[in-house]
């Protein structure tokens, strides 16, 4: 939305650049901007691994004028620490599951709003993604609605498609392992 901070980089004086949505001033941080601030504070050494601030400081300033701040904190970070764990362990379990190494992946397919805008070197950065080469990785966007696009306008998709929902077995993340 306008005003979400979608890009950020710390400077070599501390400052930080940032792209928000809309050119206008700063409101928050959407998901990609998240990402980006995360693996910034790694790279810049202001935060440690485990998601803690050097020098004891509870947050850090990413935004600020007269009227507003923004601001990250460890309890954000931890939160964003949680849902990287979730989804790369999901990762884990299907590649285990399967017996597929990351090494062994053709083309590693990012969807979703957030996926087409995601900085991919920020999110290997945090080990959201796996590190696996940039060339295999492609952001395809909102796939559900090309991918029903298609379903819809083509028979012969449509019938590639049910063969394949055949095919299909549920693998569930929180009991496997």
């Amino acid at each position: 939305l306008p005003g979400a901070i979608e890009k950020a980089k710390i400077n070599l004086d501390g400052s930080v650049t940032l792209n928000v949505i809309g050119d206008i001033a700063p409101e928050g941080i959407c998901g990609s901007g998240l990402i980006d601030i995360l693996s910034e504070l790694l790279k810049n050494e202001k935060m440690n691994p485990l998601g803690r601030f050097y020098n004891n400081e509870n947050d850090f300033t990413v935004y600020e004028d007269d009227d507003s701040s923004i601001f990250i904190s460890e309890k954000d970070i931890n939160e964003l620490a949680q849902a990287k764990g979730a989804n790369v362990a999901g990762l884990h379990t299907v590649f285990n599951r399967y017996g597929v190494n990351f090494d062994d992946v053709d083309v590693f397919y990012i969807a979703g709003g957030f996926g087409r805008h995601l900085n991919i070197d920020s999110a290997k950065r945090i080990g959201l993604i796996p590190n696996i080469d940039k060339s295999k990785i492609v952001q395809v966007g909102n796939a559900a609605i090309e991918g029903a696009s298609i379903a819809l306008l083509s028979k012969s998709k449509r019938n590639e498609l049910e063969n394949l929902v055949e095919k299909v077995s549920h693998c569930r993340l929180e009991t496997d392992r």
